[in-house]
């Protein structure tokens, strides 16, 4: 995806402009790789909270990235949804499209383990690990 696909988000509502924050970005980035470290401690004890902070780790980067740029999603349902929308039209020069690929399935177990007591265990949290660190750092080193 390109340029063209985020002024098509905005066209369609999905995202905003806001005034470029990189401050704000560089600390949200730190967050997430915080939460990084974090669920490596934890996932032998509670793999589904360590799912969780990989969800979050990799949601806020995206919104990082999205801040340092000038953009923000918009208010109402879905906005999880067009964060990984956004991921996908904007971060395609980064090369970590298969990681990408899976913000969705990534969000569908997020959204179970919190709304439907889905239990998590070890090995999601190491797949999700794996394409929550790529990117992560990737998004790191584009700010």
């Amino acid at each position: 995806m390109t340029e063209a696909d985020v002024q098509r988000l905005l066209a369609k509502g999905k995202i905003r402009t806001v005034s470029p924050d990189p401050e704000t970005a560089q600390a949200e980035s730190d967050v997430a790789r915080r939460h990084i470290a974090s669920a490596e401690k934890i996932a032998a004890d509670d793999p589904t909270l360590a799912f969780a902070a990989l969800y979050d780790a990799m949601r806020k980067t995206i919104t990082a990235h999205m801040r340092s740029r000038g953009y923000r999603v918009t208010r109402g349902p879905g906005a999880h949804a067009k964060t990984g929308e956004y991921a996908l039209a904007a971060l395609d020069h980064l090369d970590i499209g298969s990681h990408l690929d899976e913000f969705d399935a990534l969000r569908d177990i997020r959204n179970q383990s919190e709304y439907e007591a889905l239990h998590v265990d070890v090995d999601e949290v190491r797949e999700a690990l794996e394409h929550v660190s790529a990117i992560v750092e990737a998004i790191a080193d584009d700010l």
